[in-house]
Parts: structure tokens; C-alpha cells; sequence
């Protein structure tokens, strides 16, 4: 059982990584078109990835604390483990519900210049934002596993 729990770290901070530091580094050589399907496709996939790292985590660590009698100190890591993972979650809520459908570009024929280039600063806000939360979720995944690390010692 552990180490699925720690197959799931290492599936869900590799890909935290890759996101920040491989996908951003290649979007600075994309025009802002393909970053933004680049951004729609590669966060298609990972969010159920990470959703999926983030469920076998909360259920293979849960199944390990039942089995360990908990000191108090362990009972606050623990507590602190359940917060930084709700709010991985809840990043990823917001990533896969309100951001990513933002960052679809709606541009039609009958679209003037103006309402074509307000519609690409839109998505561009949209990318920060993304990039604002990706790298919120890779800081939090980081402190998440360091906590669990504490918890294991």
C-alpha cells in the first residue's frame, strides 16, 4: 500500500513539474494561439491525472493513519496534510471548471478587430491566471508531501 501511495506522489508532483517547468518553458517559444490550445489539451489530460493521484492519496493515507496509533503532533500533521490536500483540490476545481473553458478563444468571421483583440486579451488573462494557480498547486503539492514525509519519520 505504500507505495502506491508513493507512486501517486511521484505521477502527481512529476507532472506539477513537467507543467511548470517544461510546458511553460516550450510556451515561450509558441504564438499565443498555440499556447492556448497547447494549455487546453495538456490540462484536459492532467486534470484527471492529478485527480486521480489525489484520490488514491486521501485514501491510501487515510488507510495508513487508521492503522497507526496517532501522538497529538502527528494528529496536527495529519489535520495540516488534509487542509494543503483540499486545497489541491479545490485548485484543480478551479482550474478544470472556471479557467480552462475561459482560455477557449470564441473568435467568429463576424467579429470586428476590437472584439477580436478584447476576446484575445481576455484568454491572455486567463493564461496568467493558469499559470498564477499552477504554480500555487506545484508550491502547495511540495509543502503537502513534505508534511507527509514529516508524519512517516
Amino acid at each position: 500500500m505504500i507505495w502506491v501511495h508513493n507512486m501517486a506522489w511521484a505521477v502527481y508532483l512529476g507532472g506539477a513539474i513537467s507543467m511548470e517547468l517544461v510546458l511553460r518553458h516550450a510556451q515561450q517559444f509558441m504564438r499565443g494561439s498555440q499556447v492556448a490550445v497547447v494549455c487546453q489539451n495538456s490540462g484536459r489530460k492532467y486534470r484527471w491525472l492529478s485527480l486521480a493521484c489525489l484520490i488514491i492519496l486521501l485514501v491510501t493515507g487515510l488507510m495508513r493513519v487508521t492503522w497507526v496509533q496517532m501522538t497529538q503532533s502527528e494528529m496536527v500533521l495529519l489535520f495540516g496534510a488534509l487542509l494543503l490536500w483540499s486545497l489541491l483540490v479545490g485548485i484543480l476545481a478551479l482550474l478544470a471548471l472556471h479557467i480552462h473553458p475561459e482560455m477557449h478563444l470564441r473568435v467568429s468571421s463576424s467579429m470586428t478587430e476590437e472584439e477580436v483583440r478584447t476576446e484575445r486579451k481576455r484568454v491572455g488573462v486567463a493564461i496568467q491566471r493558469m499559470d498564477f494557480w499552477v504554480r500555487a498547486e506545484l508550491m502547495i503539492a511540495v509543502l503537502a508531501m513534505m508534511v507527509g514525509t514529516a508524519m512517516a519519520i
